[in-house]
């Protein structure tokens, strides 16, 4: 089941295709990370499998910046308290 196919209910549009992208790029991460634990991997494929892992880190790493967290903070102020 891919993320993009289920509707992310948040009022911030921004919000809403960053929440996307996250839990794409984290999808990506855990099937690199499954690919990397097979046992019979070529050096190459491990080196191609790492730098892949290490460019998805650099991006979940700036995607995860304070505006980010303010927009998360701020659809939390707006939610009802009774949740």
């Amino acid at each position: 089941m891919q993320l993009r196919d289920k509707k992310i209910h948040v009022s911030n549009p921004t919000l809403n295709r960053l929440i996307t992208e996250l839990g794409e790029e984290c999808q990506n991460v855990i099937t690199l990370v499954n690919q990397f634990q097979l046992v019979s991997l070529s050096n190459e494929k491990k080196v191609e499998i790492l730098a892949e892992l290490l460019a998805s880190t650099i991006h979940l790493h700036s995607h995860c910046d304070e505006d980010l967290q303010d927009m998360i903070s701020d659809e939390l102020e707006i939610l009802p308290d009774d949740v």
